[in-house]
């Protein structure tokens, strides 16, 4: 590997785009400095000495790669670490609340809120890696979504007031996520199929498709704060889980399927997303006539 080839990999680290997209710019960038390194050879210069006068002109790789990552995926990197630093300070403040008002602090909850939060953040720091994966950095946004759902189910013992702030700070922040998994689907889309024929059925699609899961994730967290209210921890709270998690599956099947039949995604979305839900009813009232 020469030093151009090697400059071009570095740029690419700090990249967000899968293999096939990364192998059209490493093309490109390579056909780029290799024709300014002729043009200095042809002026006299050395191929080593035109190798080095062409990486100073084009710029240090690192910042040249995040230019890139930006202008392909615009504030995917920023709404990460926004997410994820939020989630944090979400946990520390609500854990001092509990510790110093309630009196009942909860470590193994803040565990999990900082372990959320950290992961999240952890993506962004490594997005050229874990972006690649759309589904995977999609996953993880509705779990964090998922669980911030949860401790806004979760705010017994709360006087008004504080309820109102804490769950209007945690709607905001579920909303930042939903907003990220929406442009994270829709950039998989274009990597997937570059037709942009019927990009606004597709833009569609996702927006239904994701508020399908909105709904999904509303009824699940609702049915689970009724059992905690009324019955507390049990079996039955966790299989109000189980639509969430049948819709999170498909979602995977929905990134690839969206791209391809917009049309048909919404009627199969729809469909599966009732069809958890009645599952998880009738698992229920099984397991009540039990």
């Amino acid at each position: 590997m020469n030093r151009i080839e090697k400059y071009v990999e570095e740029v690419l680290i700090q990249m967000q785009s899968t293999e096939c997209e990364r192998e059209e710019i490493r093309e490109e960038l390579l056909s780029h400095l290799h024709e300014a390194k002729s043009d200095y050879i042809s002026e006299g210069l050395s191929e080593k000495q035109a190798e080095k006068k062409v990486i100073a002109a084009f710029g240090e790789s690192n910042r040249i790669g995040q230019e890139l990552q930006e202008s392909m995926y615009p504030f995917q990197r920023g709404l990460l670490y926004l997410i994820g630093i939020c989630t944090i300070v979400f946990g520390v403040l609500f854990y001092l609340h509990l510790s110093f008002v309630i009196h009942e602090p909860s470590p193994v909850w803040l565990v999990v809120q900082l372990l959320s939060g950290t992961i999240v953040t952890l993506a962004a720091i490594n997005i050229s890696i874990v972006g690649r994966y759309f589904y995977l950095l999609n996953a993880l946004l509705l779990i964090n979504i998922i669980w911030n759902g949860i401790n806004i189910v979760s705010m017994q013992g709360l006087s008004q007031w504080q309820a109102i702030l804490f769950s209007a700070y945690l709607l905001i922040l579920v909303g930042m996520g939903f907003v990220f998994v929406f442009r994270n689907s829709y950039y998989s889309t274009s990597r997937i199929d570059g037709k942009h024929q019927k990009q606004g059925l597709v833009k569609f699609s996702y927006i239904m498709n994701l508020l399908y899961g909105v709904i999904v994730i509303i009824l699940s967290l609702f049915f689970l704060w009724s059992f905690l209210f009324f019955g507390g921890i049990g079996i039955d709270a966790f299989i109000t889980l189980i639509p969430i998690l049948i819709w999170l599956i498909f979602y995977k099947f929905q990134m690839n399927f969206i791209a391809k039949k917009p049309a048909l995604s919404l009627a199969t979305g729809l469909l599966v997303s009732v069809a958890a839900l009645v599952l998880a009813f009738i698992i229920l009232r099984f397991s009540n006539g039990g």
